[in-house]
């Protein structure tokens, strides 16, 4: 009699696709602990906003050119990403912080930049762990990276706006006018789009994170307008906070903003599945030694052609998810039999003469125990056990190469002339 999970599993395999990978983006969401982690971060941005800006404003102030950004930035925050409900926390509380700030010594403007740089790099880690990656950034580039992001960032965003408002005055009416009128959302689909291909540690495809920074920037919108709409008609934080109501609105608001930005990471990663349903798998540690088996035949055939495979290629041609796949490489690469390349491509780092079916079998699937002290029956019987297993997996992937060419060289002879394998 079927279980109540099979019984659940057939069920979910006959949804559509959308529905089904939606589900799986879903999962994921939950099994990357994306709600603790946008509180964390929450939390952290609520310390590391103030001298965000500050930073921000005191970089573009240097500029003639972006005189008036101060009042566009506050503005374009408040279109955009704020809704009416929490605006007092920018349009005063924040200028009241700002103004302080320029009293700060030396060392109090060293210790804002770092708590912003804390912010960008608890981020870091939280986009990392989603896409499984375990291999981080060098410190130094890590830091460079943040800095520059720090400085560029907002010259980027005040010759966007400035150039956007010289647009819409030029434009007078027209059609120009109608475009440059939502230009908040465009950059605000840049934005998602440039952080969900950079901050991770790994190759993006393009593709990927546009689709998903699309989804964030409209699930943005949507939540800005329905979050709008909870605050006027139900006046709990008012009734119960009075003048102080726009602190727990503006923090609610920056969680369920990050869960937003985190559920577009989410989906970045997962569009990879996309190709062949890789989704639909149920991966168990022998299905890691079957996919490990077909990825290096396929970086030996590369190798015979003088080539190497990008990772878009293999996983396109092993169907599988580019987290799934990265992390595989990794592990192969500790043992010295994979490496990348500068181009972000892999190749065979050793012959296959020189790895055998059973190395495979004890890095993906399970370790020789060791014995205990006191050895007893069953383990003389286990020993054995497994000693048969390690014998039949003895074998080279080379002779296992010619196995499976001789397998589908007989495959290929017309009936009554071979064998057929089944």
């Amino acid at each position: 009699m079927p279980s109540l999970s099979d019984y659940r599993r057939n069920v979910i395999s006959r949804l559509p696709a959308p529905l089904d990978f939606a589900l799986f983006v879903v999962r994921r969401l939950r099994d990357d602990r994306c709600l603790d982690a946008a509180g964390s971060l929450t939390f952290t941005t609520l310390l590391a906003l103030v001298p965000f800006l500050t930073i921000a404003l005191m970089v573009v102030s240097a500029f003639p050119m972006f005189e008036d950004f101060s009042s566009s930035f506050k503005l374009f925050l408040l279109s955009n990403l704020v809704p009416d409900s929490a605006s007092r926390v920018i349009t005063v509380y924040m200028r009241q912080f700002t103004e302080n700030t320029g009293k700060l010594t030396t060392l109090g403007m060293a210790s804002l930049g770092i708590t912003a740089l804390a912010m960008m790099s608890t981020m870091d880690r939280t986009f990392n762990r989603i896409w499984r990656i375990h291999r981080q950034r060098p410190w130094m580039i890590k830091m460079l990276t943040y800095w520059s992001v720090l400085t560029l960032g907002p010259l980027l965003l005040g010759l966007a706006l400035t150039l956007t408002s010289w647009l819409a005055d030029s434009a007078g009416n027209g059609a120009l006018a109608v475009v440059l009128s939502g230009s908040g959302i465009l950059l605000a689909l840049a934005g998602f789009t440039l952080l969900y291909r950079v901050v991770p540690n790994c190759p993006v495809p393009n593709s990927h994170a546009l689709i998903a920074a699309t989804f964030s920037t409209l699930a943005l919108t949507l939540l800005k307008g329905l979050f709008g709409l909870y605050v006027k008609k139900f006046a709990t934080f008012k009734l119960i906070y009075g003048a102080f109501a726009s602190f727990p609105i503006f923090l609610l608001w920056l969680y369920l903003m990050w869960l937003v930005v985190l559920a577009g990471a989410v989906l970045t990663a997962s569009l990879s599945y996309w190709h062949g349903e890789a989704w639909r798998r149920r991966v168990h540690p022998g299905q890691r030694l079957y996919d490990a088996v077909r990825l290096l035949l396929k970086l030996d055939d590369a190798r015979r052609e003088g080539a190497t495979l990008s990772l878009g290629k293999l996983r396109n041609t092993l169907a599988l998810g580019q987290d799934e796949l990265h992390e595989l490489l990794e592990r192969l690469s500790q043992r010295g039999w994979t490496q990348p390349t500068r181009s972000n491509g892999w190749l065979l780092a050793t012959a296959l003469e020189r790895i055998t079916l059973r190395e495979l079998y004890h890095l993906l699937v399970t370790r020789p125990v060791a014995p205990p002290r006191a050895i007893d029956g069953l383990h003389h019987i286990l020993n054995e056990r497994f000693g048969q297993i390690d014998a039949s997996l003895d074998i080279s992937l080379a002779d296992l190469a010619r196995q499976l060419r001789h397998a589908d060289a007989t495959e290929e002879k017309p009936p009554g002339q071979g064998a057929v394998r089944n």
